[in-house]
């Protein structure tokens, strides 16, 4: 059996109140449960629409139709209800008047004789569906024609493209935020300083203080610039010591099966170390450390017989040692290109012997 009148009538007059239905016996604020709309993404009007029709259509958010002949909907007797149809698919999305009085509606009889709302038809246009139905028929009307504006605009979810501006209130901090048609943006305090600003037209973004908390970062650039003068490594948090035996420094990575030379600072120790290996640790000099003491010293090593083994005697008279540190240049093409070998000390630092896989031609830099 069907649904009788007053429940079909009782639940849409609850449903435009927000009241779901229980009962035909409840007055719509004794309802206790609200209902919704369910709204596909599809049904969304993303776009802001001028109050302006003209400027809504140059911005081609909007399209006009001049007095569209409509299709009868034959189910309905009496000529009482007619569609919205070009070339057989059905016009939807119409634009209210309640974003502009430009966008009413206007209702023609098939001669172009305007019918207005006073009109003894009574008749309505649904502007979501494009049907227009009227309570009465028309005394003379045989078909209709109607004037306005359908939405044709990005349907969705998301973003505005539009611009912005406005004050926004996150407890007790007031930004003021702006976001530009071209995509930039820019955050600002209450104080009026700059807090983030996006330069889209030059791919750029700055930043009045950066904390970046996690366990890791990562700065993925061809080059990097840093104005300041001093860089703190091993920061600990507010009233936390470091441990004695830390370390702290400066690797460099030569890709994954390469050795990575590292500059560090050994905390136990308290010296600075350099490492070519990352693995043999040598302490730098320093003057308290060597008598007589005075500047480093470079020297240079040519070797221009290919050699599998080079050896470097009396190295104290050519440079301060210990803690010297040493670079291999080979000769390749006449391009010198620094390469690896295995580098042997003698126990007094006297002597250093360098073993090369292949044949060894360029130069050894000796500096300390």
């Amino acid at each position: 059996m069907a649904i009788g009148n007053s429940v079909k009538i009782d639940r849409a007059w609850k449903l435009a109140l927000d009241r779901a239905l229980t009962s035909t016996g409840k007055e719509f604020f004794e309802e206790q449960y609200s209902t919704g709309r369910i709204v596909h993404s599809g049904d969304v009007w993303k776009e802001i629409i001028d109050s302006d029709p003209a400027q809504a259509v140059n911005d081609s958010i909007a399209q006009l139709y001049q007095e569209l002949v409509l299709e009868e909907d034959i189910s309905v007797a009496g000529k009482k209800a007619w569609i919205a149809k070009s070339g057989g698919v059905r016009l939807q999305d119409w634009i209210s008047p309640r974003f502009g009085q430009g966008y009413t509606i206007q209702l023609f009889d098939q001669d172009g004789n305007q019918i207005f709302t006073t009109d003894s038809c009574n008749w309505v246009f649904d502007y979501k569906a494009g049907i227009l139905v009227l309570e009465n028929s028309h005394a003379t009307a045989t078909g209709f024609k109607i004037t306005g504006y359908r939405y044709v605009g990005e349907k969705g979810v998301g973003g505005d493209p539009q611009d912005f501006q406005g004050t926004y209130d996150a407890g007790n901090i007031n930004a003021e935020v702006k976001l530009d048609a071209n995509g930039s943006l820019l955050i600002k305090a209450s104080d009026n300083t700059p807090l983030l600003e996006v330069d889209e037209a030059n791919k750029q973004v700055t930043l009045k203080d950066l904390v970046v908390e996690g366990t890791v970062t990562k700065v993925e650039t061809t080059d990097t610039e840093v104005k300041d003068n001093i860089i703190t490594l091993n920061k600990q948090e507010s009233g936390q010591t470091p441990p004695s035996g830390f370390t702290s420094g400066i690797e460099i990575d030569r890709g994954a099966s390469a050795t990575r030379p590292t500059l560090r600072w050994n905390n136990q120790t308290k010296k600075w170390q350099v490492s070519f290996d990352d693995d043999n640790f040598f302490d730098l000099a320093t003057e308290d450390q060597i008598p007589a003491y005075t500047a480093v010293r470079k020297y240079v090593e040519t070797v221009g017989t290919p050699s599998l083994t080079v050896v470097i005697n009396d190295v104290g008279n050519k440079v301060n040692i210990p803690g010297c540190t040493l670079q291999i240049f080979e000769d390749i093409t006449g391009q010198l290109e620094q390469v690896e070998a295995e580098v042997i000390w003698a126990s007094d630092w006297s002597t250093v012997t360098i073993n090369f896989e292949e044949n060894f031609i360029g130069k050894i830099i000796l500096m300390g």
